[in-house]
């Protein structure tokens, strides 16, 4: 049997999907991947960085393999033909999406496990890539982040066999000071952007915006680039996205004027943590976000707002996380509540 008979269940939001956008989706998140590989070997050290790169080469490798296990003994065919299947699922996205959002302090066994987890009941569970609710990747940061406390923590490696041996091999004389790069904070004694808000000390917006701050997914001026290209080439939808993020600075706003923040409060808030980042890649995917125009808009406010709110009132740092799965969750029900309704068709009525 050919391979493309027994292709992912049909969806009709499949549609919405088109390879040479996804392609490109691709090469742009290895484009910030490389960034962010770089900025952490100026922040720390040279090996902080090869953690990094370890950690998304491990993700990709996971979760292409799941998808390549499942698809052997779901639909019983060989592992040649199982790789052809996964073409249209596109595995390779919610790899390095997960694994960009994810400390670098996480073991290595872990990270793969949440790949793991990731492509099995944020995907595959559910039917696959044409079908899944909630994005993937998000489903793996949260498993990886809230389930395993202890060996998650930012920078500083987690006790774990595999941070050891890279700390044998990378933390020496050599590698820390004839190959050092910048070593701007130390691992081991820092603050996050968005913790350095929360007590009312910012970094240098500069930095904020280079991404040479802690704790930042990406970099300002990557991530809005890459945006404005997307826009400008019909690559993504500009609805949910660009609502969603006039709605975070709307709430953040009204936090500057109720708290007494500094004007430059709002635009910190945007380019620290994730949330820039999680409206580029993730926002804008068109299987877990609404259909309707009018349940995009709805996701855009409510996941903006939701996202601020949690940041200013909530215990958890990053509230674009949850507020993005809230909304997957929704978008079946504001698929179906605002699609719209075929217009019926008129007979004509035959002159005697």
């Amino acid at each position: 049997m050919a391979a493309k008979k027994v292709m992912l269940w049909p969806s009709t939001r499949s549609k919405f999907v088109k390879d040479k956008h996804m392609e490109i989706l691709y090469r742009s998140l290895l484009l910030v991947a490389l960034v962010m590989v770089v900025e952490t070997y100026f922040m720390y050290s040279f090996m902080y960085a090869i953690k990094l790169a370890l950690m998304v080469l491990v993700s990709i490798v996971l979760t292409i393999e799941m998808e390549i296990l499942f698809y052997t003994h779901d639909k019983d065919v060989d592992r040649q033909k199982a790789k052809e299947l996964i073409v249209k699922s596109y595995p390779k996205l919610t790899a390095i999406i997960y694994a960009l959002l994810i400390p670098i302090g996480t073991p290595l066994w872990l990270v793969g496990l949440g790949a793991v987890l990731a492509t099995l009941l944020g995907k595959l569970i559910f039917g696959g890539f044409a079908h899944q609710v909630f994005h993937s990747s998000l489903v793996g940061v949260i498993f990886v982040t809230l389930g395993w406390t202890q060996l998650v923590d930012s920078v500083a490696f987690m006790t774990s066999f595999d941070n050891y041996i890279l700390e044998l091999m990378f933390d020496n004389a050599f590698f820390n000071n004839n190959l050092s790069l910048g070593g701007m904070y130390d691992p081991a004694d820092l603050t996050s952007a968005l913790g350095m808000l929360a007590g009312g000390d910012a970094y240098d917006f500069h930095l904020v915006f280079l991404g040479l701050a802690p704790g930042i997914t990406g970099a300002g001026f990557v991530l809005v680039g890459l945006f404005a290209y997307y826009l400008v080439k019909g690559i993504v939808n500009w609805i949910t996205p660009t609502i969603t993020i006039a709605s975070f600075l709307v709430v953040a706003l009204i936090a500057t004027a109720v708290n007494g923040e500094t004007a430059m409060y709002p635009l910190q808030q945007l380019f620290s943590g994730a949330f820039l980042f999680v409206v580029v890649f993730v926002v804008t995917d068109p299987i877990t976000t609404p259909i309707p125009t009018i349940g995009k808009i709805i996701f855009g406010v409510v996941a903006g707002a939701l996202t601020m709110t949690i940041r200013l009132a909530g215990t958890y740092e990053e509230g674009v996380l949850f507020a993005v799965l809230f909304m997957n969750m929704l978008t079946p029900l504001l698929n179906e509540v605002f699609k719209q309704k075929k217009k019926p068709v008129k007979k004509a009525v035959a002159k005697a």
